[in-house]
């Protein structure tokens, strides 16, 4: 059911605009400084020549369609470039002369016949595709491949071998083979059933490089790929990696870890995502992984602690014991010389005896209690804003240009929410480049999202907020002596210095905020874009925010279904938009923060293109009046696609029963808005329902008063689109001075 009160209400306003704009209007087809004749007026003089009341008016110009103005910045998109057949990857290079830049991942680590062998390739190096053929014994493999251009350049080929044998695989560009791997087949599928070591938490194989990054961002781009105009979102992070069709890395290990039950159950949060991503693909490829515990940082950015990696040991649970030891020598028999002699081995003291429950963990039981416990008890929003040039830290700032903004790069946003870019898709004719994002949710599910000024938010006007921005993971080296492993993360000075890194920048830390989302908009789009079809993106991604916020109420209104008269307690201060428990999982002041920010965006897009109308192929010295026409025909599209029926949203209400919300009935509370986030309301007032409406009467629970109270005194942050510092106790309240006094 959609509010009669409000139907068409900005549809209205906007007509209303359209016949002022029509009349007199400045544009191209003619037009006069003078002010149209009114009624009678029209011809003149009563009774002049032409003059009476059966005089016809003067017809005036007649306003373009907006479909057909707007095809005039319509541009068509030149056909993709052909994949590279394989015949493009060359032939497998010397040793000395294969590209270190190039990597290669065969998976699973051991592929057996019959089962599906996936091949990653992928280059920080050029942005043109890659060419990449299978053979085996010489002759060319049928492969499905997928080609993708850009950061990085990368190929997938995916088959499944009829029979065992010795394959190879190259990689290569325009007929010069750049790298190569070998790599064997065997006859029967392969389960990893190794002792478990409790002593780390797993091996290091190898080494972070250039191709190693390469490949993880290639990773990333599969897993979370999907249509631009689709809505991607689950409930946990393991229901993307048990997907074998995004996971590239499914079930690499032969260890079950991915089955959909009995495998990793991954579910990070926001301030988690990120790292759970970073070791995922580190265990999975024997590759160094560490992080730090951090402080929050309050009136002050945050500092970290000592450096925690897989080669410590793994944190346990109380009835987990180590595997049985080798059996002890008979007595008489000849102590085997490395255990030492036969009288220390009798004089060894008696082992504690094990819990009445006590088991050997599974490698899978060992990884998953790794990323719950140890990453997920230990890191959060604070280690992502950790001051620049900080280099005890687990996370360097970046370059902004098309390497900085690869899948896996994180964004911390200065007032502690994380995401991870996914990927960045090209501009095509009028349609503006995407640049995509995951997050995590308190709930564990994960979402992707666009980038713009309502998802990623910007301020470096304040140092106590910490370094915020865009983010790479420090690569931690191998530093080990002996018998002492030991990895060490690189600082600033030695990532700039790296061949295969040296992109380690602080240039972020200067720019305002309208520097940064312009600049931005020139890397995710370059050259000239149409406003019409940027501003049909910024709806879209506002749009998108309000249906992610459909089931972050319901959320909360399936909790107070199971507790109905539970009262979520509401914090004090900026603690409303950083705590834990039921208020974090369930209330939306940040979110909602951010909704309001998205729509100040749409609605003040046209200073957007006024302040850089070269970038929409405008021109308001030379062509003023074909620049005001355009901008009141970017005014009527907005209407339009505000009042789109594929944007509105449907609750349930307190009774059960649907409403239906327009987006332009959502923008037109955004006052209200400003109050909607007490998970203690009930939905009607979570979406704004005016005071005395039929969409209100239904509404059966209210926040307690004096949660009303602080709610109305802490709307100041919302009004001025402003998050708190940490720290920041908020407004005074006479009306709670007892309770506040007692804090």
């Amino acid at each position: 059911m959609r509010s009669a009160a409000f139907s068409g209400g900005l549809g209205l306003l906007a007509l209303l605009a359209l016949l002022i704009s029509s009349v007199g209007c400045r544009g191209e087809r003619g037009s006069t400084d003078e002010p149209p004749a009114r009624g009678g007026e029209a011809g003149g003089e009563a009774g002049g020549e032409g003059g009476g009341e059966d005089a016809e008016a003067e017809p005036g110009p007649q306003r373009e369609p907006l479909d057909q103005f707007m095809a005039r910045f319509e541009r068509e998109a030149p056909p993709p470039p052909p994949a590279p057949g394989p015949e493009l990857a060359g032939d497998c290079p010397k040793q000395s002369a294969r590209d270190r830049d190039v990597g290669i991942v065969v998976s699973p680590r051991v592929p057996a016949k019959g089962e599906e062998v996936r091949v990653i390739a992928a280059s920080l190096d050029g942005e043109d595709a890659l060419a990449l053929r299978v053979e085996l014994d010489g002759e060319l493999v049928e492969t499905t491949q997928v080609h993708r251009v850009g950061v990085p350049a990368s190929t997938v080929a995916r088959f499944t071998p009829r029979e065992g044998g010795r394959f190879q695989v190259i990689v290569g560009r325009e007929g010069t083979g750049l790298r190569c791997s070998r790599f064997t087949v065997r006859q029967y599928h392969y389960s990893d059933d190794s002792e478990v070591d409790l002593s780390r938490v797993w091996d290091n194989e190898r080494a972070w490089t250039a191709a190693e990054e390469a490949l993880f961002s290639a990773w990333i781009r599969e897993l979370f790929s999907g249509p631009a105009d689709q809505d991607l979102a689950w409930k946990a992070l393991s229901e993307v990696t048990s997907d074998p069709a995004r996971n590239l890395l499914h079930d690499h290990l032969g260890r079950g870890e991915d089955h959909p039950s009995q495998g990793l159950e991954l579910v990070p949060d926001c301030a988690d995502a990120p790292y759970f991503l970073r070791a995922y693909w580190a265990y999975k490829r024997g590759l160094p992984f560490g992080f730090r515990k951090c402080s929050r940082g309050k009136k002050r950015p945050p500092n970290c602690f000592d450096l925690r990696t897989n080669l410590d040991p793994p944190d346990r649970r109380p009835h987990w014991i180590d595997p049985e030891p080798e059996p002890e020598p008979e007595p008489g028999s000849e102590p085997d010389p490395e255990l030492g002699s036969a009288a220390a081995v009798a004089s060894a003291a008696e082992p504690e005896p094990p819990p009445p429950n006590a088991e050997v963990p599974s490698h899978n039981d060992k990884m998953e209690y790794f990323f719950q416990r140890s990453i997920g008890w230990s890191v959060h929003t604070g280690n992502g804003r950790c001051a620049f040039g900080d280099s005890k830290s687990d996370l360097y700032p970046v370059e902004l240009d098309r390497r900085g903004l690869r899948p896996g790069i994180v964004y911390a946003d200065p007032y502690g929410h994380i995401l991870v870019l996914a990927e960045l898709v090209a501009p095509r004719g009028s349609s503006p480049g995407i640049l995509f994002a995951i997050d995590g949710q308190p709930d564990g599910s994960i979402t992707r999202k666009r980038f713009w000024e309502g998802n990623f938010l910007w301020n470096q006007t304040q140092p106590e907020l910490g370094g915020s921005g865009f983010k790479a993971f420090r690569p931690i080296m191998n530093a080990s002596e002996a018998d002492n492993p030991m990895f060490l993360q690189m600082d600033d000075a030695t990532i700039a210095a790296l061949r295969d890194y040296g992109d380690v920048s602080s240039m972020q830390q200067e720019l305002s905020a309208i520097e940064f989302y312009d600049l931005m908009e020139r890397l995710i789009t370059p050259g000239q874009r149409s406003p019409f079809a940027a501003q049909a993106e910024l709806v879209a991604a506002l749009a998108e925010a309000v249906r992610v916020r459909v089931t972050s109420v319901r959320n909360g209104v399936e909790y107070h279904a199971k507790r109905p008269d539970e009262i979520v307690e509401m914090p004090w201060g900026y603690s409303v938009f950083e705590t834990s428990g039921a208020w974090e999982n369930y209330s939306t002041p940040a979110r909602d923060l951010r909704l309001l920010i998205a729509m100040d965006v749409v609605l003040g897009f046209a200073d957007k293109v006024r302040r850089n109308p070269a970038s929409f192929g405008l021109d308001p010295e030379g062509a003023p009046e074909q620049f005001e026409l355009t901008m009141s025909y970017l005014d009527e599209q907005r209407a339009q696609l505000l009042a789109d029926p594929a944007h509105a949203i449907t609750y349930q209400r307190s009774d059960g029963s649907d409403w239906e919300l327009g987006l332009d009935e959502v923008v037109a509370r955004a006052e209200a808005f400003e109050t909607s986030y007490n998970p203690n309301d009930c939905p009607e007032l979570r979406w704004a329902a005016p005071e005395g409406s039929d969409e209100l009467a239904t509404c059966t629970r209210r926040a307690p008063e004096d949660q009303q109270i602080k709610m109305r005194y802490y709307r100041v942050w919302f009004a001025e689109r402003r998050r708190p510092a940490r720290g920041d106790d908020g407004p005074e309240i006479p009306e709670l001075a007892e309770q506040q006094a007692a804090l």
